[in-house]
């Protein structure tokens, strides 16, 4: 077995690799790596300063390999609420009220 990667994308703070192997060659898999502590880091600024007693809420901030996870498994409205509730979620939560 001869796994290969290669990065195709580097930019914008998110990395992504692809990776496969040569005596598979149809299977790829696309590794996604952000750094996550300037989004962290505006998530604490905000649930600061916001105000959240108006209709509309700024619930978080995503990362990108959650959004591709979203894509991919294809979830709706019910598996975003899902997902938002959870606490894989809370460090990403500005507004921290129930979804």
């Amino acid at each position: 077995m001869s796994e290969r990667q290669r990065v195709y994308r580097d930019a914008d703070g998110v990395r992504r690799t692809l990776i496969w192997d040569d005596e598979d060659p149809d299977a790829v898999t696309v590794r996604t790596e952000q750094d996550v502590e300037p989004i962290l880091d505006s998530v604490e600024r905000d649930r600061a300063i916001m105000r959240h007693d108006g209709v509309n809420k700024l619930l978080a901030r995503i990362p990108v390999a959650i959004y591709e996870r979203a894509v991919l498994e294809q979830w709706d409205e019910g598996d975003w609420g899902k997902w938002l509730n959870s606490s894989e979620a809370a460090p990403f939560r500005i507004w921290r009220g129930y979804v």
